[in-house]
């Protein structure tokens, strides 16, 4: 019986010390949405027979892409900018029972990559469109400290609600990563392209 009344005794001094060490301490997320001002645009687009019921479905696969070669020019579009996809498979994953090819259309300039996008064949399916960003040092430091500063800011508020200060920091936990890889977005109606996502966590000393 004793034993088990120091154990309790034991149990409640350390959840009492827990207690006070994180009655020290405040806690804050914050978030920053950086917009890259030079974002390169891809789009992949597949070409082929499958996608039309018109005459021009007999034609072959390097009658389609001379087809589709010929309609960017129209366009006014470089096909220096085009490139077959680079994946190890192409459209032999797409399940078609016909030959096709997916493309790869890349731009720095906003208005060719809407122009890319208005294009209309009956051969051509879009697959998909996104902004891609690098962070360089300069940048990812920027955003750090857009985001440190955020999270002060915010933890100075509610210090002052408690009549604390903020202390130094404890803690911080990254739930995103710079500078680890080019990252994409796709492109759509509701979202700024070049748009990239940083969110941290700061635990701070209570003073």
């Amino acid at each position: 019986m004793k034993t088990s009344i120091h154990l309790l005794a034991f149990c409640l001094i350390c959840n009492w010390a827990v207690a006070q060490a994180q009655s020290k301490t405040i806690k804050v997320s914050s978030k920053i949405v950086y917009i890259d001002p030079d974002p390169v645009f891809k789009a992949d687009v597949s070409l082929s027979n499958a996608f039309s019921s018109f005459d021009n479905n007999m034609m072959n696969l390097d009658q389609i892409k001379a087809y589709f070669k010929k309609s960017l020019e129209e366009n006014g579009l470089s096909w220096k900018n085009v490139k077959e996809h680079p994946g190890t498979f192409g459209f032999e994953t797409m399940g078609y029972q016909k030959p096709g090819v997916i493309y790869e259309y890349e731009t720095k300039s906003v208005e060719d990559m809407k122009r890319f996008l208005n294009i209309k064949l009956p051969i051509l399916q879009p697959l998909s469109a996104s902004s891609t960003i690098e962070i360089d040092h300069e940048e990812a430091q920027k955003i750090a400290q857009m985001a440190f500063d955020k999270a002060f800011k915010k933890a100075n508020l509610l210090a002052k609600t408690l009549n604390k200060q903020v202390g130094d920091i404890l803690i911080v936990e990254e739930n995103s990563s710079l500078l680890d890889k080019p990252y994409s977005v796709a492109l759509f109606y509701d979202r700024p392209p070049g748009e990239f996502f940083y969110d941290i966590v700061v635990t701070y000393e209570l003073k």
